[in-house]
């Protein structure tokens, strides 16, 4: 009862708070994280499938013929597809059995934004056996990071929309391996918001290491593209403005605003018009993929 006190209300005993979370999380060490890093595996539906699709998907020269000769041999991912299609959402009336048909029906972008959420879904985050709760935490904001960076860079007109999306949605990868670590993961997190701290730096004090860093050791293994590498690396850290990439620029900014720190950029009042355009996208998406 104590911790839970301690957990909603950090505030108010911010150093004891600290000391008993310490104490929490001491058994774990930076060797321990990273080694667990360097072991994590992807159990893909077929051989190499999650590679291949990722790597497509990283591609601004994506065609349609492209995502349909990978996915068509994926009976978890084609039939998911044609039940979107069929949905109330896009469904005129007409059942459809046809994979292509469906992709044209639920439309290009919108397929490169389906397939990404149920190849990590799926295929990384329900396959690594995360507890539903951390599953949904983890989800619910790369989802909502996702959707803001994509819309940042419709409105700004930098970078390809649907590999800004995917990208975003990638870009807290590094997370799944304190939560696999930790039991008490989950509660560093809210630590983080009720001290209004980033993440990243109580990571580093508890552990020795962040989730950008174990995320970037994933990320290679998983031989992502470049871009990629960089946005789970960076994207929370300080770097001159000469050294920002916009897609990382893009995924920093909405990541901030889901955190719901004041920014006064550009990006920040885009994101603040947009909010309930945001909220709607993320429920939809968390419907297609029935999740809480």
């Amino acid at each position: 009862m104590l911790f839970e006190i301690f957990c909603e209300y950090p505030l108010l005993f911010p150093r004891v708070y600290e000391n008993i979370y310490r104490q929490m999380m001491e058994k774990i060490s930076r060797e321990e994280i990273i080694g667990k890093a360097s072991d994590l595996k992807v159990i893909p539906t077929l051989n190499g499938i999650v590679e291949k699709v990722f790597h497509v998907l990283g591609d601004n020269n994506t065609s349609f013929n492209d995502l349909c000769e990978i996915v068509q041999y994926d009976q978890a991912i084609s039939s998911k597809i044609i039940s979107i299609a069929n949905s109330a959402y896009y469904s005129r009336g007409v059942e459809i059995f046809n994979l292509q048909r469906a992709m044209l029906t639920i439309g290009f972008d919108e397929v490169r934004g389906i397939i990404t959420c149920l190849m990590f879904v799926e295929n990384i985050l329900k396959k690594l056996k995360l507890k539903e709760q951390d599953l949904l935490t983890l989800w619910r904001h790369a989802i909502n990071v996702a959707c803001g960076a994509r819309i940042l860079s419709e409105k700004l007109l930098i970078e390809d929309p649907p590999k800004v999306y995917t990208v975003a949605l990638l870009h807290d990868l590094g997370k799944i391996v304190f939560f696999l670590s930790s039991d008490r993961y989950s509660e560093l997190l809210k630590a983080a918001v009720g001290k209004g701290k980033s993440i990243a730096e109580l990571e580093r004090e508890t552990f020795g290491t962040d989730h950008q860093e174990i995320g970037h050791i994933v990320a290679v293994k998983w031989k992502f593209p470049a871009d990629f590498v960089n946005v789970i690396r960076y994207h929370h850290s300080i770097r001159g403005e000469d050294q920002q990439t916009s897609l990382i620029k893009l995924v920093t900014a909405a990541d901030r605003f889901t955190y719901s720190i004041n920014d006064n950029s550009t990006e920040g009042f885009i994101l603040e018009k947009e909010k309930l355009a945001i909220r709607a996208e993320v429920e939809k998406i968390m419907n297609f993929l029935q999740l809480g």
